[in-house]
């Protein structure tokens, strides 16, 4: 996902473009609460949500790139057990093998209440989808684990962490065997605002013994309510700490998420 000019890409301005009119509208009494639950992965919150990640530069380079994802979340009830379904399909809009579908991703987590807060426990993975020169030829698949404690009403936190390891694909594929490991933090403004760690995330690579990535996030988003729904417009700024060459340094983030409370 590299540029030769660095420049905004014309998905995260159509997205600037929606965000600014919801922003206007008036959040209502049980926003704060829609806040939270958008921000943590565990919560049993239906929802689909649109960003765009711009990558101003790369370590080693100044090349930028560009990725839309597109993720929903889909809870559900299995027998007495809860579970929250989530897949996110990436698509890079530049990059230096070009542009395309990147592989997908899913996780199915069984999700229990407590009176701290929330804990589950699941599977995650990744399919093949992605365009010639974008997949990693490889189907992956390892267990998953979180919790988010919401016993401090100032704020919550916790972690979450999603495992891959390659089980079938092209022979010819490098192996694949990550963790990554989500922090999570939010904390309310009030009226539908909130702070987050966003999409934080801390990923080793246990093929090569090394952390490939150490990104850190700031996301700023707001529950309005527009067209009868929710939505929770989201601007996002990251930095990735781990200074490989041709990983991110700064990554740009916009998105657009509408929330479906039961």
């Amino acid at each position: 996902m590299i540029l030769k000019t660095p420049r905004l890409s014309a998905a995260v301005l159509a997205l600037a473009m929606l965000v600014a009119p919801l922003a206007q509208a008036q959040p209502v009494p049980g926003d704060d609460d829609l806040a939270a639950k958008a921000t943590d992965p565990t919560a049993a919150l239906m929802s689909f949500q649109l960003n765009d990640a711009y990558t101003a530069n790369t370590h080693g380079t100044d090349n930028s790139a560009n990725q839309i994802n597109v993720r929903a979340a889909i809870p559900f009830e299995l027998g007495s057990t809860q579970h929250i379904f989530r897949v996110i399909q990436p698509y890079a809009t530049s990059s230096a093998a070009g542009s395309g579908l990147l592989d997908t991703t899913v996780f199915d987590l069984m999700v229990f209440d407590q009176s701290w807060g929330r804990w589950g426990v699941g599977v995650s993975g990744t399919l093949p989808t992605g365009s010639d020169g974008l997949t990693t030829n490889k189907w992956t698949a390892g267990p998953a684990l979180g919790f988010v404690s919401s016993a401090q009403k100032q704020y919550s936190w916790g972690l979450f962490a999603q495992t891959f390891f390659s089980f079938a694909g092209k022979d010819t594929a490098s192996d694949i065997g990550l963790v990554n490991l989500q922090p999570i933090f939010s904390y309310p403004l009030g009226k539908g605002r909130s702070l987050s760690l966003g999409n934080s995330a801390l990923v080793y690579d246990t093929e090569r013994s090394r952390w490939t990535s150490l990104l850190a996030s700031v996301s700023y988003g707001q529950v309005v309510g527009f067209a009868g729904h929710k939505w929770r417009p989201n601007a996002e700024l990251g930095y990735d700490f781990k200074d490989d060459p041709g990983n991110p340094k700064w990554v740009i983030r916009a998105g657009i998420t509408l929330l479906l409370p039961k």
